[in-house]
């Protein structure tokens, strides 16, 4: 599978982030170590195994279930904009 994206959030309305996200620290966020804002993903609604995409990225899924695509940050209730992402999958036979 192969994940790309492209544009801008605002974070709080005072810090804006491209999906490979900002330096700044959010302890509360779901990925410690991974840029703020930065794009993430779960695979599966009952996951809590999450996948740093940043810009882009190419993986292998390591299980079945839906893709959910968010953002790394602790509140996402202020944030506002959007990430465009376009997803590749490759089936292996």
């Amino acid at each position: 599978m192969r994940i790309s994206a492209r544009g801008s959030i605002q974070l709080d309305g005072r810090r804006q982030s491209t999906p490979a996200g900002i330096a700044e620290d959010d302890p509360e966020k779901l990925m410690p170590g991974r840029p703020t804002g930065a794009l993430i993903a779960v695979i599966g609604d009952d996951n809590d195994d999450y996948i740093f995409i940043g810009s882009t990225r190419e993986f292998v899924a390591q299980r079945s279930g839906k893709l959910y695509l968010g953002v790394n940050e602790g509140d996402l209730s202020d944030n506002s904009g959007s990430y465009e992402a376009q997803v590749e999958i490759q089936r292996t036979p």
